[in-house]
């Protein structure tokens, strides 16, 4: 039977509903529909996310960005810095309500979906009170066509889903986030390269849910020495023919007849070892650490932490530049004055106790003032806390009162316990470094919480109080920041063991 004879004839089913419920203007038919996988099953999009693996995955990346606030910036003249333009009537629209049935986490997330899925996630920007922006619509992406005109512009092609009419829009109406292109025009999601391991992925799954749901595994033949007569032979298989939950009962065997169960087993399928592959594999595509989305196999308490920081560095970084750049690019009339940024600290604020010591490091330091603190923790701002501290250690602290001059052997102890608790410091810094070698911000970040913890150890090694051991942390924090292989290499030398062994041995002692 021919394919358009089956069509006429309604005989061609789909899993959404078929072919043949599809009336001849149905949005079905310019709905894609998924193309069929080596494993032999057809995945679109709605299907891949049935692989909990995968939604995790995706969900996960959607829901990270979402969660990071997205603000407009002013480059504030004379090098001061930027500064939140929260006057900007961008601002609001991006930050707080994109379109009047949405806020800017639904909003976002729901984009990062149409670019994980289909490489472009497109909105409708519609003027109004707020500007030329005051609205920004999302576009299903299957509505849309990206055209190049000869002239090099870009313009739209965007299908009514209801009249099926397709009206032509110029680049200037249409925000559009694009991933990996091999134009520059379409962009291609992930899901695109991806759907052939997934759609393994769910014949896995789908063999798994035969074998455990429909009693595969008790499958088996029926042995008889003899010929059974018709009576016996149906009696046995109306025997076999029990409900789905009633596996569990009897079956009648006559005339001498064996039964031999199928010894089969998944691991002979390598069904679980597929099934773990499959989690590995969906990671692997989406560029998340495994045991964000269920296998810790290879996770440690150790290292899971890195694998956090990796996935704001790494995973979920190149995601939010493409976001800044499209915004800044689509959306700001003035570039050159304003742009678009995710506040990154969002989501590596760390442990309560860590965080704080963090921040003291950074106000102690000059980095950060104690009203910019108070606003990250969503504190309000005090009067007369908007100036930079300089370091603890260097001002304000008053001279030591005089104490008995220690023997040499004494001096001897503290210096190399100076020197240990630096070569310490040379280890660690020097792996930063390393790891973050191409992110500054990351390698800020982990010298800054390497410090908060360090503290402790300077202050129990040598003996000195708490608040001498964490200045000490924030000279040392400030000079890695600024160069940290030329810090290492003076911090290696013995007179900067002695300088440090000083501050033992003049300093305040733990109220001795």
């Amino acid at each position: 039977m021919g394919l358009l004879t089956r069509l006429v004839r309604g005989d061609l089913q789909a899993s959404d509903g078929g072919f043949a419920s599809a009336a001849p203007d149905s949005d079905y038919w310019y709905t894609a529909r998924g193309s069929i996988t080596p494993a032999g099953v057809t995945l679109d999009a709605e299907g891949a996310r049935k692989l909990s693996a995968w939604y995790r995955g995706r969900d996960l990346l959607a829901t990270s960005l979402a969660m990071l606030p997205l603000q407009v910036f002013e480059r504030l003249p004379n090098d001061q810095g930027p500064s939140a333009a929260r006057a900007h009537p961008l601002y609001e629209v991006l930050h707080t309500k994109p379109t009047a049935w949405q806020d800017s986490f639904g909003w976002r997330r729901q984009l990062m979906g149409h670019l994980i899925d289909c490489g472009n996630a497109y909105c409708r920007i519609v003027p109004g009170a707020r500007g030329f922006v005051h609205e920004l619509r999302p576009i299903a992406p299957r509505l849309v066509t990206p055209l190049q005109l000869s002239s090099g512009a870009v313009v739209y092609d965007i299908r009514d889903p209801q009249t099926q009419a397709v009206t032509r829009v110029g680049q200037e109406d249409i925000f559009h986030l694009r991933g990996p292109s091999d134009d520059g025009i379409v962009g291609k999601g992930v899901l695109t390269y991806a759907k052939d391991n997934l759609g393994l992925a769910a014949v896995v799954e789908r063999y798994a849910g035969l074998t455990f749901g429909k009693g595969v595994l008790s499958g088996g033949t029926i042995e008889n020495p003899g010929l059974l007569n018709d009576d016996a032979s149906k009696r046995m298989a109306q025997s076999f023919l029990t409900a789905a939950d009633n596996y569990h009962l009897p079956k009648v065997l006559e005339q001498g007849s064996k039964w031999v169960p199928n010894e089969t087993t998944p691991e002979d399928f390598q069904m679980i070892l597929s099934r773990k592959f499959s989690v590995t594999d969906i990671a692997r595509w989406l560029g998340v650490p495994p045991h964000m989305i269920g296998d810790l196999e290879k996770a440690t308490f150790s290292n899971i932490e890195a694998q956090g920081q990796d996935f704001v560095t790494y995973s979920l970084g190149p995601w939010l530049s493409l976001w800044e750049f499209a915004c800044t690019d689509q959306l700001v009339l003035n570039p050159s004055r304003f742009y678009v940024e995710f506040q990154r600290d969002a989501l590596v604020r760390g442990d309560l106790a860590a965080r704080w010591a963090a921040y003291q490091i950074a106000v102690s330091t000059g980095t950060y003032t104690r009203n910019e603190v108070r606003r990250m923790e969503n504190k309000r701002a005090l009067d007369g806390l908007d100036t930079p501290l300089d370091p603890a250690f260097l001002v304000g602290k008053q001279p030591s009162p005089p104490v008995t001059k220690p023997s040499a052997q004494a001096e001897a102890i503290v210096i190399e316990s100076a020197a240990r608790v630096l070569r310490k410091e040379i280890k660690a810094i020097t792996a930063l470094a390393l790891r973050h070698a191409k992110d500054g911000d990351a390698f800020a970040v982990a010298l800054t919480d390497f410090y908060a913890t360090h503290a402790a150890l300077v202050s129990q090694t040598l003996h000195v109080s708490d608040v001498d051991a964490v200045a000490y942390c924030a000279e040392q924090a400030r000079q890695g920041l600024d160069d940290w292989a030329a810090a290492v290499a003076v911090w290696g030398t013995a007179a900067y063991a002695e300088q440090m062994a000083a501050l033992a041995l003049t300093g305040d002692c733990d109220g001795q």
